[in-house]
This record gives structure tokens, sequence and C-alpha cells, in this order.
């Protein structure tokens, strides 16, 4: 059963050490990139990945049961797709890594990259040789049994259990952590403004970026913190009775913190605001946990040790 396996199933091919793999892997989050874009280049440097895993099977047959923490659930990017073959070619791989450097201020070619100068030889030498791995010998069935509509799904049922008005935004989104969060927050004033006389929930799930700005000061946060951090910056001067915004991840852990989440709301207004906290100078740096932690925002859950991405949830209560 493949979950978050892309981290917890790692086998490096010859001449890559796991902490280059670790490094890239973290350039590359720490910069906005897709799963899709990190698993471009996990894939090339496993020999479990991409479909190592089941050409290595001495069994007959094979059946993985995959719990996806992909948006879409495409069988080749879920866990780096041990059971699927690998689409993707080395020179796709060197074409993120590439972007990612020069985005942020580096060079593939003078050594001034991020990225491991074995991780550049390993690519250039599979792209060199045209390197194609082999299908696999035996037959193997992929069975997804878990996704982002399991949790959004349960989740809907549970606000309609309490009386709420559910509108689902679907399990598909994605973008910047910020701009989703803003998006809610405009959802949450033009509900407000509509009168409506029942409380209304807004239900989606999915998993954004967060894209890091550059400071020498600092900071910790995760993409949910940064979701609720930025809604609570688009309603810091609004009415916030009856509003929430939370965003968390279903995995109970959310960037390299113990959180799993965060929570705009009154309550985390008005006591950032005692305590003199500016929401506005921590997102500009992505502190979004520091802030938080002070004001009494973190979602903390605890580990679920499962991972369908992200959940998050709007809800507008009538004050009249």
């Amino acid at each position: 059963m493949f979950s978050a396996a892309s981290a917890l199933l790692p086998l490096p091919v010859a001449g890559i050490s796991l902490a280059d793999k670790q490094a890239v892997t973290r350039f590359l989050s720490r910069n906005g990139a897709t799963i899709h874009e990190l698993n471009t280049v996990r894939k090339r440097l496993s020999l479990i990945k991409g479909g190592g895993l089941i050409r290595a099977a001495p069994a007959g047959r094979m059946i993985a049961l995959i719990i996806s923490d992909v948006v879409g659930d495409p069988l080749d990017v879920i866990a780096s797709g041990p059971t699927v073959c690998n689409e993707g070619t080395a020179a796709d791989a060197l074409a993120v890594l590439e972007r990612f450097v020069k985005q942020s201020g580096g060079s593939p070619s003078d050594g001034s990259s991020a990225v491991a100068s074995t991780i550049w030889d390993e690519l250039h030498r599979q792209a060199t040789a045209g390197e194609h791995r082999p299908a696999p010998r035996i037959p193997c069935r992929n069975l997804i049994i878990g996704n982002n509509d399991t949790a959004l799904n349960a989740a809907i049922r549970q606000a309609e259990s309490l009386g709420l008005d559910v509108r689902s935004l679907g399990s598909g989104r994605q973008g910047i952590a910020r701009d989703v969060g803003l998006e809610l927050a405009e959802r949450c004033l033009a509900t407000r403004q509509s009168s409506t006389t029942h409380p209304v929930c807004w239900i989606g799930g999915g998993e954004p970026v967060v894209h890091l700005a550059p400071t020498k000061r600092p900071r910790v946060g995760g993409r949910n913190q940064e979701l609720a951090l930025a809604a609570l910056c688009r309603l810091w001067n609004d009415d916030l009775r009856g509003v929430a915004v939370l965003s968390g991840g279903t995995d109970g852990e959310d960037g390299p913190t113990d959180a799993a989440g965060g929570i705009c709301c009154e309550a985390v207004r008005n006591m950032a605001r005692q305590l003199g906290a500016d929401p506005f100078d921590a997102l500009s740096i992505n502190d979004s946990y520091t802030f938080l932690a002070r004001a009494g925002g973190l979602l903390k859950t605890g580990p679920t040790h499962t991972n369908v991405m992200d959940l998050q949830v709007a809800v507008v209560y009538p004050t009249k």
C-alpha cells in the first residue's frame, strides 16, 4: 500500500546519496515546485520509483493498493509510481531543475546551485545515454482505495449533519497558498453580503504550494498555515463575527511543523491585536507558524498516519 512513499520508500541510483536526494527535494519544495515536478526528478534518481518496484518483483502478478496524495490521482505520480512505468525522461528532470535553479539565482554550470554535482552528473549521463528503463515483466493492478475525494465527501456529510448549507469547491484545488486563502476570504465576504439566513459552509480539497520570499529573518510555517494567515490578512478589518476559515493537512502535519494547519477567526484576530502581532509582516516572509502560535490559530491534530492532501473549510453564520 502506497501513501507518501516518494519520501518513505527511497532507493537512490548508484552514485547518488540519500542526503543528496533529500537536498534536491527540499530545494524544489521550498521554491514552489509542484508534486509533478518533484516526482519527475525523483523518479530518475531512484531504483524503486518509476516502475522500479514492479520490475524487481519476483511474483507472477502484483496488486497495488494506493492512497492518493496527488490531485487527479495520476498513478505514475503518486508515490513516484513504483508500480507504474515511468513516462518522464532525464531531459524532463533536467529541465525542471534548471528552471528552478535559475529562479533561485543560481546557475547549473558554475556550481552555484543548491543541487549537488552528483545529481547533475547522473541526469546528464542518463540523458546522453538515452536511457530507457525496461517495461515490467509482470502485470500489476493498481487500485485507488483512498483519495482527497474520500476526505472531502466525509467532511461534507459531517457539515450537513450539523445543519450547514454546504457548497463544495471540489478536490482539485491547487495554486499559491496565499491566493487560495484570499479566495476563501472573498467567498466569506460575498456570502455575508448575500444576507443568507442559513449558515453556509464552503469545503474544498487539494494541495496548494508556498513561494518563499527572500529574507534573512527566521521563519517557519506550512502551506495550510499560510493559507489561513492570508485569509486573516484579507479579513483583518472586516466583521469576523460568525466567520471562520480553516485549512489543514489530512496527515496532521503541515510543512516542518507540529501543526496540521491554521485557523482564521475573530478570536485569533482579537488575540493578535491584543499582542500587537502583525499578520501582514508575518505573511510577507512566510512566517505563518510563529504568528498563529502567538494568536492561538494553530490547528493541531497529531499525526493521522495517512495522507490525502489538504482540506479547506470556510464557515459563515448570519449575524442577524
